[in-house]
């Protein structure tokens, strides 16, 4: 067994975890979680994680847990752990650190650099290392929180650019309420979608959902039932997907899908999207009904709304269970709701 520590963007913390435990089961890594705490998960398990983090939008980077400690009065007190993280002899390594929440210390940042440096050369003591802060073969990361601190190797770092390339003004056709793509990321991931399973967005708009399912690998089917919004999808999935897709122009209370192994949606919500004269919540409704018949046995839909409308009282009338509920602050009109149901 190994242990590691996933560390998650300071913004939405909770949306990270739910997101990074979903990619996890995804991809069938078994695992048992050994601490939580603000912005980090640690946990220990015999599969690879790393197809799981590198799925993730919320996720700030995956270590290879080394050591951990405690820092008491500048001195900081070392537990080794039985890691089996390779480093290469020869090769060159640089310690950074982070703090997250309140600083209750204050040895200076760039002094732990430099005590947990010289730890790394004592412990791979004819390894032949050297120190490179400008591009290191291997990073160190160590993550303070009050008075503890955990080292880890860096297995893994999200490449934001990525992200950044297919944001909704990014792409060759824009409709105001898209998504940001981080979020579509989450959605996806959530829904718990394999690569080679069928993934539908029933409200795909000009979609962003659609273009993160097709980047992991899932076969996607879009449908909207508005004319110039599945233009619009079909020209971003052109432009950004990378598996097979299909657009439909159809209505999500009577689609002629059959069955898909996950759903993920963000339905509109009569701001800055139509619905097409229909209630909001009337909509959700007939859409979660429909839902139930396509959605495989066992398998999750996941959905968001704005918190103000209360969506998951909108379930006690369906056959669905809700796994989880995560409020997300969009801007101070609106409080986004996620829920999985399953």
């Amino acid at each position: 067994m190994k242990k590691y520590l996933a560390y998650i963007r300071g913004h939405h913390q909770i949306l990270g975890f739910e997101e990074f435990q979903a990619a996890l089961e995804a991809e069938e890594v078994v695992y048992n979680n050994t601490k939580i705490d603000d912005q980090i998960s640690v946990f220990t398990t015999k599969d690879n994680p790393l197809p799981a983090a590198r799925r993730c939008a919320f996720l700030h980077s995956l270590l290879g847990l080394i050591i951990t400690g405690s820092i008491q009065e500048n001195k900081l007190e070392i537990q080794t752990l039985e890691s089996n993280f390779s480093i290469e002899k020869n090769s060159s390594f640089c310690v950074r650190a982070k703090r997250i929440g309140k600083k209750e210390i204050k040895q200076k940042s760039t002094e732990i650099e430099r005590k947990l440096g010289e730890y790394i050369l004592d412990r791979y003591d004819g390894y032949d290392l050297r120190v490179d802060f400008k591009n290191p073969d291997n990073r160190f990361i160590v993550i303070i929180i009050k008075n503890e601190f955990y080292l880890g190797k860096e297995l893994w770092s999200k490449d934001r650019k990525q992200y950044h390339s297919r944001e909704p003004s990014n792409r060759p056709n824009f409709r105001p309420g898209s998504m940001k793509t981080d979020f579509a990321r989450a959605l996806v991931n959530l829904s718990c979608v394999r690569k080679g399973e069928i993934f539908l967005d029933p409200f795909c708009g000009s979609g962003g959902i659609l273009i993160e399912a097709s980047h992991l690998g899932a076969n996607c089917i879009g449908i909207d039932i508005d004319y110039n919004a599945v233009v619009s999808s079909m020209k971003n999935l052109r432009a950004f997907g990378e598996s097979f897709y299909t657009i439909l122009l159809c209505d999500s209370r009577h689609m002629t899908i059959k069955n898909a192994h996950a759903i993920a949606t963000d339905p509109p919500y009569s701001i800055q999207s139509s619905t097409h004269g229909k209630q909001v919540v009337d909509l959700i409704l007939e859409f979660l009904e429909e839902a139930e018949t396509i959605l495989l046995p066992g398998r999750r839909l996941v959905f968001s709304s704005p918190s103000k409308l209360h969506p998951e009282n909108l379930i006690e009338n369906t056959k669905f269970k809700i796994i989880s509920q995560i409020d997300t602050r969009i801007h101070k009109s609106l409080t986004r709701r996620i829920l999985v149901v399953k």
